[in-house]
């Protein structure tokens, strides 16, 4: 109970403190997180910010996890189903939903899953905009004119492949997602994705690359370093689609630090290849998260 405690503490008070850090996500590659563990339940947790787009994230999981077998091939052995509940929070909005996942062989996952969220108003969340082909840079985003409470919903399906070949671990994953919210225009701000969606339903691809070398260190944990590749696009709006070309570097423990089960710190750093409004410019972001199970 008192572990527990901690965790919230350093969660919801880092999210406190840096509420004025902005819009955006604040997240890091989805590749870097690892797989859920073979058996039983799991939670895990990641606060995250980010520049250029300047956000923050706070993110929970809880995971239960049933093996589909007892294999001990390598192909095999990680194959499973999983259900989970997650809550997501931003300076933004909130929101909330639950998941559940195939795995047939320790390579292959599709995870799908549902979110309700509420927007809180702030910033420029449900920013409403007349096109896809209006301008959403920065200058314009930081009037937060026209910005009001409201709700939306998020659903996604998630393949995913991962695999490794010696010190050498990857991993790709496409969310395909749509989202709807009660803006008020035809069109609206999504700060979590950087991008005009259609407030009466919209579609996107997020796809997330990961490709690094670990090195095992000493008490079982690990760093890693190594390329990361993402990409936004909404399908009816590609004139607005952001690609990004990085590195990445994670120092995995193996045990219990800053009074954190198994603490995971990222660092992201990646330039902007295609984007209408930060072409050629960096953005990076930071994370540190947990992972407890039983």
């Amino acid at each position: 109970m008192r572990m527990c405690k901690s965790l919230h503490a350093v969660v919801v008070g880092g999210l406190i403190a840096c509420v004025s850090a902005g819009e955006a996500a604040g997240q890091v590659p989805r590749g870097n997180q690892g797989g859920l563990g073979p058996k039983g339940r799991e939670i895990t947790g990641q606060l995250g910010a980010s520049f250029n787009n300047p956000g923050l994230q706070n993110t929970l999981d809880a995971a239960w996890v049933k093996p589909l077998g007892a294999s001990a091939k390598p192909l095999f052995a990680d194959a499973r189903v999983a259900a989970g509940l997650v809550s997501v929070t931003t300076p933004t909005m909130t929101r909330a939903g639950g998941w559940v996942e195939y795995a047939p062989l320790s390579i292959v996952a599709v995870r799908a899953g549902v979110e309700p969220i509420f927007y809180f108003g702030s910033f420029s969340s449900l920013m409403s905009f007349p096109s896809y082909d209006a301008t959403f840079d920065q200058d314009v985003l930081s009037q937060k004119t026209g910005t009001s409470a409201g709700t939306g919903l998020k659903s996604y399906v998630t393949p995913s492949l991962r695999f490794r070949a010696g010190p050498v671990v990857a991993r790709v994953s496409a969310d395909f997602e749509h989202w709807r919210s009660s803006a008020d225009g035809p069109y609206f701000y999504e700060a979590t994705r950087d991008q005009l969606l259609a407030s009466g339903g919209d579609q996107l691809v997020n796809t997330s690359s990961v490709a690094m070398y670990e090195h095992s260190t000493g008490g079982g944990g690990t760093v890693s370093a190594g390329l990361f590749h993402g990409l936004t696009r909404v399908f009816d709006a590609r004139q607005n689609q952001s690609q990004r070309l990085g590195i990445i570097a994670v120092r995995q423990y193996a045990s219990t630090h800053v009074k954190l089960p198994r603490p995971r710190v990222t660092v992201v750093l990646y330039r902007y290849l295609d984007d209408r409004f930060k072409q050629d410019s960096w953005g990076g972001a930071i994370a540190i998260g947990f992972r407890t199970s039983r």
